[in-house]
């Protein structure tokens, strides 16, 4: 896939709010322990902005937010420089969407009032209006590789289709009739890209 600026958006449940103290605690806390591999940096508070990104997770390779796009809440990850090779963009990019969508939904700060995510549908944007314009033409070099990509992961086949107009960014809506867990998605990713949790040293005391 030869574009880089690449956005995957996941959908919360219908009806959930982000409790945004205990949300902005998590994003901190992913920062200060460094938690994925790569760079992450601050976490600003757009709450104000009406369907606007809620809460973002800035990094220097990727940004993540709490997005209201739509009306519709999700996550919605922005890989917006230092892309993989071609042939592994769209890999890199349902991968870290899909590791920090699973990691939310069992975060302790949430607990109570996680967010559930589900893959049967999802929204893809290229942010790169010169080369991949939202026309016909311009979805034309990605479709065929995007369409055998998520047909493969998912394991069924999957519905893509361009909307929107030619003022937005090239955007796409991914539907699958049944989708498998996040898990299970990962799993034929890679795995998760959060790092395991550090074992704690025994500590031996000597009278």
């Amino acid at each position: 896939m030869d574009v880089t600026r690449i956005q995957l958006k996941l959908y919360a449940q219908p009806g959930y709010e982000v409790p945004m103290d205990p949300a902005i605690r998590v994003f901190h806390r992913w920062i200060k322990e460094r938690v994925l591999p790569e760079q992450l940096i601050d976490v600003a508070d757009y709450s104000h902005v009406h369907h606007g990104p809620s809460l973002v997770l800035v990094g220097h390779e990727s940004d993540y937010y709490w997005d209201q796009g739509e009306g519709r809440l999700g996550l919605l990850y922005f890989k917006k420089r230092e892309a993989p090779p071609p042939a592994e963009r769209l890999k890199d990019a349902f991968r870290h969407a899909f590791s920090v969508a699973q990691r939310l939904e069992s975060e302790p700060e949430l607990a109570g009032n996680a967010p559930r995510f589900s893959a049967r549908e999802l929204l893809f944007r290229v942010v790169d209006r010169l080369n991949a314009p939202n026309t016909d033409e311009g979805f034309a070099p990605i479709q065929g590789e995007l369409t055998s990509f998520v047909n493969e992961l998912y394991g069924t086949k999957v519905d893509v289709s361009r909307f929107g107009s030619a003022s937005e960014p090239l955007s796409v809506r991914i539907v699958a009739e049944q989708a498998p867990d996040l898990g299970t998605l990962l799993g034929r990713l890679g795995g998760s890209l959060f790092a395991a949790p550090k074992k704690k040293e025994r500590v031996l005391k000597i009278a």
